[in-house]
């Protein structure tokens, strides 16, 4: 069953940053990167931030976060297939309204918030 995603850009405060969003059980797995998804190459690993869940509102939600933390502009969001969901390693395909690719995202060992995000081409599958 296909689940919902965005990818947002955060400004206005602290750093500039982009959060990737998973819809997982009743709220979305976040992850904060400093690049947008476009602009990592076919088989690039980057370092990702896994940061507190969010609520479901913020899949479609645009404008000014509360309490002064900024803005949030959606840059894509679409679907997503899992292909593998373990608490240390997930798979899947995002279908965006601006992209398609394939994802892996792989724990670091030894650190609980930092995850390697890898990009394929979405024919790419690999185990």
């Amino acid at each position: 069953m296909l689940k919902q995603f965005v990818f947002h850009h955060n400004t206005g405060y602290g750093q500039p940053h982009y959060d990737l969003m998973l819809e997982h059980d009743k709220t979305l797995a976040t992850w904060q990167l400093t690049i947008p998804l476009p602009e990592i190459q076919d088989e690039q690993a980057i370092i990702v931030q896994k940061i507190q869940d969010h609520r479901l509102i913020y899949l479609s939600y645009e404008g000014t976060i509360s309490k002064g933390r900024g803005q949030i502009k959606r840059l894509d969001f679409g679907s997503y297939e899992s292909l593998i969901k373990e608490m240390s390693h997930w798979e899947f395909i995002l279908y965006g309204q601006h992209s398609t690719a394939y994802y892996k995202l792989t724990k670091i060992e030894g650190d609980n918030n930092y995850w390697s995000l890898i990009k394929f081409q979405q024919s790419k599958r690999y185990n």
